[in-house]
């Protein structure tokens, strides 16, 4: 029997607990054969499919999430509501011939931080990743199971470069106060 979630976030969570990436690739299955909308979240949220959302990157200034007021108010599995059960309303925001493309932007960014409000804060730092296409940086353990879902086309996160401090001054002073002859 498939597992439910109520939440998207605890069922990515579920997903990548073991290590194997056959049972990650099992436990993703099992997922979506319960909860469609995990599919088209995944393809956004790594890029396959590339909608134009008409909005802009990160969480709306207007909204009360990532700010420190609802993170400690509201516990897990207790929002208002879920992507689940928002995502008609969210894949509105990916259909270029929706009547919300027909509002003027401010009037979008209302309604989608009324979305963002009303899901668990955790949902909305996930559908933020998954509308900004970072939701390999989320979950990097997805970028490994992609081929295996059918996924070869996606956006490859960007790896951190570090940059080597120039040390050699400091080193030329250390070998002055070394005598290395002895």
């Amino acid at each position: 029997m498939a597992k439910k979630f109520r939440q998207l976030d605890e069922a990515f969570d579920w997903i990548f607990e073991p290590r194997s990436k056959k049972q990650q690739v099992e436990r993703i299955k099992e997922v979506a054969s319960v909860n469609q909308t995990i599919v088209p979240f995944v393809r956004w949220g790594v890029g396959a499919d590339k909608p134009d959302w008409g909005l802009p990157e990160g969480i709306p200034d207007q909204t009360k999430v990532g700010r420190g007021y609802i993170e400690d108010d509201v516990p897990e599995g207790m929002g208002e509501s879920t992507l689940t059960l928002e995502f008609r309303r969210i894949k509105q925001f990916t259909d270029p011939n929706a009547n919300i493309k027909n509002l003027p932007p401010w009037k979008q960014e209302g309604n989608w931080a009324g979305i963002l409000e009303g899901v668990h804060h955790k949902e909305a730092t996930f559908l933020t990743a998954v509308k900004d296409q970072q939701l390999l940086s989320l979950y990097p353990k997805l970028e490994g199971i992609l081929g295996t879902l059918g996924i070869t086309n996606y956006v490859k996160p960007k790896k951190k470069k570090y940059k080597a401090k120039d040390v050699s001054d400091k080193m030329e002073a250390m070998k002055a106060k070394v005598d290395f002859t002895k």
